[in-house]
Order: structure tokens, then sequence, then C-alpha cells
């Protein structure tokens, strides 16, 4: 096993974590909402709104303008146009509800789901819609496949505490450009699903679920299947990595293996986990994540090709890397620390991205010039 680190994580503690924000600078994550593909435009908008509009209104009503525009370019035979307009005002729309917990989550949600799908058949290459269940419960997922001659790679991409599968658009055509298929659905505790169960620790059942459909079609590539989980999904792409073994390659970005750093989350992360967990109190919420979040059991199991992104000013310690590498001895890791990274490392721009996704073309695409790949990287 070899490792790319940029500092010895093992002398690095706990004192010097970010300060508390406000919900409100909480959810300003300006490179997160750009690198999702939110207008530079709007986010200045929602920065200079009138006092007396409020962050969701002023998203819905940006949602509500692109969804008009989106339909007079169908009108127009504009298809291009109409794909990208649906898709900014879901996008929109996810940034309003996000970090609310109460009627206006439930209301975003729905809109947001409403948009996607307008703007699924007008994306390039569109997004197919199949719809899988777990349990009799059902579980929509959203396929993109590249132009071209399969049978193609297909990564998995797994969303985190407030993500959901209509997010992810940006990171799809990073992958998709590669010759990668993508396949995107919520779990228990995100979106479409959280009507249905609360977040759970079986997480990796959904994954295999989805992970079943793609290995049967032949479009596909059954032995070249990839999962990338952002935040809170990054902890499910290692344990449903662990747990199914037809995954090829693991990339959890800006995730953790375990919720023994629950005193370092912010006020408003707290409760989003109290929200997902369906609980009422902080209390039982803990209690709640920690074990549902739980992976140190798994990781021997951990096989796959695996790589790892953290930033250093991430609310989430870095002492996590040190108990990947004491339990997930048998999977070949590339460990990258970005020093000067937020969570995610949404604050650096595309480049993390950018990596991530060649990462996983070097792994799982294979074409006639391809180098032979060992099973470590660095």
């Amino acid at each position: 096993m070899r490792e790319s680190t940029k500092f010895d994580y093992e002398e690095e503690t706990l004192s010097s974590q970010p300060p508390v924000l406000t919900p409100e600078h909480e959810m300003l994550n300006w490179g997160r909402l750009i690198l999702d593909g939110v207008p530079y435009a709007d986010i200045v908008g929602a920065r200079d709104r009138p006092s007396d509009q409020g962050w969701f209104e002023y998203w819905m009503s940006r949602a509500d303008d692109y969804e008009s525009l989106g339909d007079e370019s169908v009108r127009a035979a504009h298809t291009l146009s109409a794909g990208e307009y649906f898709y900014l005002a879901a996008i929109c729309v996810q940034y309003a509800q996000f970090l609310w917990f109460d009627d206006k989550r439930a209301h975003g949600q729905r809109r947001k789901v409403e948009l996607y799908r307008k703007a699924a058949p007008y994306l390039t290459p569109a997004a197919e819609l199949v719809e899988l269940s777990v349990d009799g419960t059902p579980m929509p997922v959203f396929l993109r496949v590249p132009e071209g001659a399969g049978p193609h790679p297909v990564v998995v991409l797994l969303g985190g505490l407030e993500s959901t599968k209509e997010e992810s658009r940006l990171m799809e055509d990073l992958l998709l450009a590669r010759g990668m298929a993508t396949a995107t659905f919520d779990g228990p505790g995100q979106g479409e699903m959280f009507v249905h169960r609360e977040l759970s620790g079986d997480f990796e059942r959904y994954t295999s679920t989805v992970i079943d459909y793609l290995v049967s079609r032949e479009d596909l590539q059954s032995d070249a299947v990839g999962v990338l989980g952002r935040s809170l999904g990054g902890n499910y792409a290692l344990k449903s990595a662990a747990c199914d073994q037809r995954v090829a390659a693991c990339v959890c970005w800006g995730g953790f293996a375990d919720m023994d750093s629950w005193d370092t989350e912010t006020p408003m992360t707290m409760e989003s986990w109290r929200y997902v967990s369906k609980v009422k109190t902080l209390d039982e919420a803990q209690v709640h994540v920690h074990q549902a979040l739980e992976t140190r059991d798994v990781l021997d199991r951990l096989t796959c090709p695996t790589y790892i992104l953290h930033g250093m000013l991430d609310e989430i310690p870095s002492s996590f890397l040190k108990t990947l590498r004491e339990h997930a001895v048998n999977a070949p890791l590339t460990i990258v620390v970005e020093d000067e990274g937020d969570h995610c490392c949404h604050n650096l721009g595309p480049r993390p991205r950018f990596q991530m996704a060649d990462w996983l073309a070097d792994h799982l695409v294979t074409t006639d010039d391809s180098p032979t790949k060992e099973h470590t990287d660095g």
C-alpha cells in the first residue's frame, strides 16, 4: 500500500478546528454552489437580496425564472438550452431547501424532483429514469451513458447529508467526458427516499441494488463499476465497496469512516443529523448516527483501489485517516490531503474534481493504448 499525502496526519491534533458559523454562513459555501452549477450572478443576488426576502424565497423565485426560460426554449425547439435551464432551476431549488427542517424542505424537494425530471431528457447525454425498489420501497435511479460503442464503465454517485441525486450533474459530466456512465439515486434519509426511511446503517444494500441493475445491462461493463461518494456519501462509498466485491474502484470525497468526531460538528450540521434520523433530540441523533455510520467492522473487506480526499480546514478531523490505515489493510489507498481545503475542498476550484475523475478513469476505463494498471496508487 502506498499513499500520497501532504502531511503526517498522525501528528495532527483537533485543536485547529474552523470557527462555528451562523446558519446563513453555512449555507453560503460559494465554492460548492459554483462547482455544482449555480451561476455566479445568482449567488451575488442571494448575497445582496432585499432584507425582506428570505433565502428560500429568493432561490425558489430564481428557479421559477429558469423554468419559464426552459419552457420557452422547448417551444422554440432549443432543447439544449431547455435542458440547461431546467437543470439550473433544479439546482436553485436544491440550495433553496437543503438546510431547512420544516415544510420548506418537503416542498422544495418535491419541486426539485419535478424540475430535474423536466431537464433529464434534454441533458447531453440524457438522464434515463430507472424505477427500482428495495423491500417494496420505490427507488428512482438516473442513468447517463456516454455516446459511442459500449460496454462502458459506470460510476455510482452517492450523495451526502443533504445531497440528492439531482445535484451531481456537473460531476457526472466530468465522468461522462472520460468515457464512464453515471448512476445516481437517493438512499435512506435522502431526497425521495426520506419519506419512506430515515438515515440507516444499511445504505450499502441500496447501492448493491443499483449495481444489480447496472451489471445486467449490455451497454455497461460489469467488471468496471466504481462508487464515488461526497461527504456522508464518502462513508457510504467505503462501506458499499467493502460489502460488494463487484466495486472495482472507490472514491471517498470529503468523507469519513466513523462518527467519533460528533462534538466537532457545527450546530446546523447536528440539526441536519437529527432531521434525517427522524428523532426528537440531538442526543438521540448522536447515538443513531454513531451506530449507523460505523465502518471499522467492515473496512478489512475493502479490497479495491480507494481514493481518499480530505481538506485540513474541514470540520471532519483528519484523525479518521488513521482509522482507515489501521482497518482498511487490504485495499490500495491513495490519500490526498489538501492543506487549504474546506469540506470536500469546494474552495479549491475544479482541480480536486478533475483529479478524482482522472483517477477513476485510470482505474476503470480501458483503451487500446492504456498502460497496464497495478492495484497501487500514489
